[in-house]
């Protein structure tokens, strides 16, 4: 297997204004920049994060975080857990990142890239 992500720290957030030649790398393969903010995000807090605490971060509004969020969650790049101490609205689920999910999407596509 391929792997672009090795056990190295992860620098610090860079909000949608993602550096030039990242930024052209996605845009290069289609690749959503929001979408992919939200997963360095949560990759960057571990112990993870609720949708309004991603979109204040990002500068984007929690429901189109948290609809992000879904589409991502049953695909199984993210799991999600209710918060202690807080209600049953999803205002109030905990994501976390599935980092076996994402690596295994990664190499999944780089393979299709290289047409293997």
């Amino acid at each position: 297997m391929h792997s672009l992500i090795h056990n190295r720290e992860v620098p610090k957030y860079v909000p949608l204004a993602i550096p030039g030649l990242t930024e052209g790398s996605l845009n290069m393969l289609g690749v959503n920049a929001l979408r992919t903010s939200i997963l360095r995000y949560l990759a960057q807090h571990p112990d993870g994060a609720t949708s309004g605490e991603i979109g204040r971060d990002l500068n984007v509004d929690y429901r189109t975080v948290w609809r992000y969020l879904k589409e991502i969650e049953t695909q199984r790049g993210v799991t999600s857990h209710q918060a202690e101490g807080k209600g049953q609205s999803d205002r109030w689920r905990v994501y976390k990142l599935n980092v076996e999910a994402r690596e295994a999407a990664i190499n999944t596509y780089l393979d299709f890239l290289r047409g293997t």
